[in-house]
Parts: C-alpha cells; sequence; structure tokens
C-alpha cells in the first residue's frame, strides 16, 4: 500500500474515533459521570499522540540519532498519556458507587490522588527504564536516602499528614457534624491534610493538628445518627412520693420544646443523697447547636411546676437572721384570692363570708413562659383566675390540624374555664402563658358545699353566664333588654341549670 494512502487511512481513522470520543465525552458530562475526564484525556492526548508517533515512524529513519530521540519522545509521551487515562479509568470505576442521579466517591478525594499520583509515577519509572534503557538502582537508592532526611527533618509534619490520611480514609467525622476532642466541643468546618478546623459555642475558631486527634479520644455527637442524649441530676425533697416527682419531671421533659418523643425520655430515681432524693432525667434531642437552649427551658420550667405541684427542692443551705423589732404584715393569700374573685361575674351571688370561704378552699398556681395552662379537648372540672400575668387562647384550626389560631388574649383580673367548673364540659380551647402567669384555681369541691347549702345558688349563676353569652353585663340588664334578649336568657338558662345540677348531683 502507498505511504500517502496509510497516511490518509490514519488521519481518517484518528478523526473518527475522536469524534465519537467526542460524542461520548458530552454524554458522559450530561450525566455528571466521572468517567467523563478519562474519555476526554484518551480523546485529546492518547488518540493524538498514537498518530503523531505512528506518522513519525513511517517518516524518519530511526537510525538517526536526532530522529531516534524524537521517537522515545513522542514514545515517553504516549505511554505517560496512556498510564493516566488507564489510572483514571481504573479508580473511577472501582472508587466511585451511584445513589440516585448522581455518583459519589467512596474514598476521600485526597486519598484518590495521592493513588493516582502513586501509580503514575510507578508507570513512569517503568518507562524511563524500558524506552530510555535506564538503569533505576542509582535514582531509586537516592531517593531512599533522601526520603530519611525528609522523613527525619519532617517529622512532625509528616504524623499530621498521615493522620490527616488516616481521618479522611476512615471518616469518623464530616464537616457540620458536631465533635468533642479532648475538652473541646464543636462544629467541623473543615478538613485537610494538617488539620481540622472546629468552630465553638462562642463561635471561636480552634485549629486542631491531625496528630492531636490521632491521640486523643474522639466523639462525633452527630453521628450514627443525629440523636443526642443529654442527662440531668436533680434533687428533691424526702417528702415528696417519688412517682409524684417522676410524673411531674415527665410532664416537663414532653411539654419542652426540642426534646425528642422517640426515643422516649427516661426519669430513675438514682440516690438517697443527705439533703434530697436525686432523681436523673434523661431525654433526646436531634437539633444539638440548640442544646444549651432547650436545658435552659427544661430547667426553668422544672421550679415552676414543682412549685405547682407542691415539690420541695432543697438545699444543702442554713441561714440564721436576727431581728429586733416590729415583724412587717404579710399579706394574706386568701384575701387576695378573695378580691379577685369577687370580681368575677359568676361569683356575685356570693356574700363576703362565702368569698373568703371559697378563697381558703382554692389554690394558687404559677406557669412558667410558653406553658399550656390547659389544653382544647381535655376534660376539666375547675376554673382560673389570673392573678398576674398574661395568657393567650388558641383554638385548633380546621384547615391546618397541626396550627393553632389566636382568639383571645387575657390578662390580671380576667378568668377562662366558668363552663368546665359548673358543667364539667371539655376545654373548649387551650390557654398558653405569655409570660410568667399567677392564677387563682377554683375546683368543682370548693363550690359544691356552697350549692348544696343555697339551692338557688346555681339558678343564679347559670342567669349570670347566660345573659353574659347575650352581652348584657349583669343579671339587672335584662329590664332594658329586649323581649327577644329575655326569652332566650330565660330558656338557656334553664337548660345550663340542668347540666349544673347534674353535675354537682343536686
Amino acid at each position: 500500500m502507498e505511504t500517502w494512502l496509510q497516511v490518509v487511512l490514519l488521519v481518517a481513522g484518528w478523526l473518527v474515533a475522536t469524534l465519537l470520543l467526542t460524542v461520548v465525552a458530552r454524554a458522559l458530562e450530561r450525566r455528571k459521570h466521572p468517567l467523563a475526564g478519562p474519555v476526554r484525556l484518551v480523546r485529546g492526548a492518547v488518540l493524538f499522540l498514537a498518530l503523531a508517533y505512528t506518522l513519525t515512524v513511517r517518516g524518519i529513519d530511526e537510525a538517526n540519532a536526532t530522529h531516534g530521540t524524537i521517537l522515545r519522545v513522542l514514545e515517553t509521551l504516549l505511554w505517560l498519556a496512556g498510564i493516566a487515562a488507564a489510572v483514571g479509568f481504573a479508580t473511577n470505576t472501582a472508587t466511585v458507587r451511584r445513589e440516585g442521579a448522581d455518583y459519589v466517591t467512596r474514598y476521600p478525594k485526597l486519598l484518590l490522588d495521592i493513588l493516582r499520583l502513586i501509580l503514575v509515577l510507578i508507570g513512569a519509572c517503568f518507562v524511563v527504564s524500558g524506552v530510555w534503557k535506564q538503569d533505576l538502582s542509582g535514582l531509586l537508592t537516592a531517593l531512599g536516602v533522601s526520603s530519611i532526611v525528609l522523613g527525619l527533618a519532617l517529622q512532625n509534619t509528616l504524623d499530621n499528614v498521615m493522620v490527616g490520611i488516616a481521618v479522611l480514609f476512615e471518616r469518623p467525622f464530616q464537616v457540620g457534624d458536631w465533635i468533642t476532642v479532648g475538652a473541646l466541643t464543636g462544629e467541623v468546618i473543615e478538613m485537610n491534610w494538617r488539620s481540622v478546623r472546629v468552630r465553638t459555642r462562642s463561635r471561636d475558631l480552634v485549629v486542631i493538628p491531625n496528630s492531636v486527634i490521632g491521640k486523643e479520644t474522639l466523639i462525633n455527637i452527630s453521628r450514627p445518627t443525629r440523636a443526642h442524649a443529654e442527662s440531668h441530676v436533680l434533687g428533691f425533697s424526702y417528702d415528696d412520693p417519688p412517682n409524684k416527682v417522676k410524673r411531674v419531671l415527665m410532664s416537663v421533659v414532653r411539654s419542652t420544646r426540642g426534646v425528642l418523643a422517640d426515643p422516649p425520655p427516661a426519669i430513675r430515681t438514682t440516690n438517697y443523697a443527705a439533703y434530697a432524693i436525686e432523681y436523673q432525667v434523661r431525654f433526646f434531642l436531634e437539633d444539638y447547636p440548640r442544646v444549651q437552649e432547650i436545658n435552659d427551658e427544661f430547667m426553668t420550667r422544672v421550679w415552676y411546676a414543682a412549685k405547682r405541684n407542691g415539690l420541695t427542692i432543697p438545699f444543702p443551705t442554713q441561714t440564721s437572721f436576727e431581728f429586733r423589732g416590729e415583724l412587717p404584715k404579710v399579706a394574706d393569700p386568701a384575701k387576695r384570692s378573695a378580691d379577685v374573685l369577687g370580681k368575677v361575674p359568676v361569683f356575685v351571688p356570693l356574700d363576703g363570708a362565702e368569698l373568703d370561704a371559697l378563697s381558703h378552699e382554692c389554690e394558687q398556681l404559677s406557669f412558667g413562659r410558653g406553658e399550656r395552662v390547659v389544653f382544647q379537648g381535655d376534660a376539666g372540672d375547675a376554673m382560673y383566675v389570673i392573678l398576674a400575668g398574661n395568657a393567650i387562647v388558641t383554638v385548633d384550626d380546621p384547615a391546618n390540624p397541626q396550627s393553632e389560631r389566636e382568639v383571645a388574649r387575657l390578662s390580671r383580673g380576667e378568668f377562662f374555664g366558668e363552663m368546665a367548673l359548673l358543667t364539667g364540659e371539655p376545654r373548649s380551647a387551650s390557654v398558653t402563658a405569655v409570660d410568667d402567669l399567677d392564677v387563682v384555681v377554683v375546683h368543682k369541691q370548693a363550690l359544691e358545699g356552697m350549692l348544696h347549702k343555697r339551692p338557688g345558688l346555681a339558678q343564679e349563676m347559670a342567669e349570670i353566664v347566660e345573659a353574659r353569652k347575650q352581652g348584657l353585663r349583669a343579671v339587672r340588664d335584662l329590664k332594658a333588654a329586649t323581649p327577644a334578649q329575655r326569652e332566650a336568657v330565660t330558656r338557656a338558662s334553664h337548660e345550663l341549670l340542668g347540666r349544673i345540677r347534674r353535675f354537682f348531683g343536686l
């Protein structure tokens, strides 16, 4: 075959192969496949060098020293390009897995780069030995001696690099994880060969050398799951029944925002200490960056819950005071309750003695900001009158069962739950403390005795409740009301009176 025809066929074959590999490379790039890079290397370098080498072999005299050097250079470049492409195909095929529409490397990128570099250097040594006919023993000896010298000089740096490679390979943590190394806790924001950069809760940047990570005990708070356990040890008086303490603490845990329902929280009696019975409260949370806020909310609500339920948190402190003079007068809580109850329309029919008796039967409770006082749909037999603070009234939103709609705001002197007190019907709305809230609670038992002593009291209360529903401030306003309003109040009050009598057994 003529030489010119061979050249034409070689060039035509090169063009066809280049076009085919271009189509394949673009298809791989659209899929973001990792083999797109090696295919581009074959198309752009390997094929071109193979064509140049073939044409050069056919067009020059190998006996000429200059021509022989040119051939060796081309052959060396062709081998290096081929080795690089082969290493790219091998490493990307063996170390990449598909997850959905994306391709994810199984090992850290830095480790793969090191592996590729080592394989290319080994291939280069074989090329130097095979193509250039050079003895590599002297070069290997020099490299060995140089490696020993460099290893001794860069011992600490190499220690960080080797541990960094191990960390990148094992992946005990990733960027975004919260870790504890020794006494340091923070969020990982960067990982490299020499160190790990961590941002602490104080917003400070701490650089931890990899050698330190290799020697210290490392705790990954974000792995294997985001669920993280928090434990608190709390002490309560020996006079408080343990089961009651556990019930109160469990209600506080479940109402604390950010605490997971699964895994479930646990409360255990751990120790009978010198001043208190100690209980361990253990709960889980996912949002670890908010752990301080969640713990603060829990510990704050414990105090209010203990106060409401008559629990005592003792402390080993004894303080003695010596006072000479007249003691200050202490306000009677019952009198304060009587004053507030006397302004509630439902209790207007009660005289002073009855108000005092009722106030002594009531209890005063305190709620912290954000705590629920009553829940919509719960059964109830008590009425609440606000002594101090503010509250919001919310109802479930029918359009979105996961949300609530605010319908009213209550402040000092206002009340809620009168229908639950009089008839025992379920709560029609939820009430939540906007800030620290003090309330007087009137239970069914406190009112029951008075209704039995004064049968007519139930009818007066029923008329007052129904008059308020019609927009009248008091029963006496009925005289000025329209006949339709008076008839509606009379009819509704009779129905309500029957429900009150059934509830109280009159």
